[in-house]
């Protein structure tokens, strides 16, 4: 669920701060720390989900997150560089389809070990 709330936040508020700030690295990670906060917020507030703290007691999740967060903005920042002609919001949708793909296969291979 906070996932999919992060997902939807992000891709929501990423045009409005681009149209704010006008630079897109910038705007992408302003949008991404935000999207974070609000899904935690939404998660704290109907007391569903993962929190934080669950997420150090399963072995190999905390860092697959980190490199999913890392891989997201690293294709954004590579797609915005290569191709900067294309609208930054096809960049995002690209960023999050290559990084939910590496999460999908992270998370087999980590409940496949287990």
């Amino acid at each position: 669920m906070t996932l999919g709330v992060t997902l939807a936040a992000d891709l929501l508020l990423f045009p409005i701060i681009f149209a704010v700030l006008d630079a897109p690295l910038m705007s992408r990670a302003v949008s991404l720390v935000v999207a974070y906060a609000l899904s935690q917020i939404l998660r704290l507030g109907i007391g569903r989900g993962i929190s934080p703290r669950a997420l150090l007691q399963v072995p190999g999740l905390w860092p697959l997150l980190a490199v999913t967060v890392l891989i997201n903005f690293g294709l954004f920042v590579i797609l915005n560089a290569r191709a900067p002609d294309i609208r930054p919001i096809l960049h995002l949708l690209l960023a999050w389809a290559g990084s939910l793909l590496f999460l999908s296969f992270g998370s087999s291979r980590i409940k496949r070990l287990r």
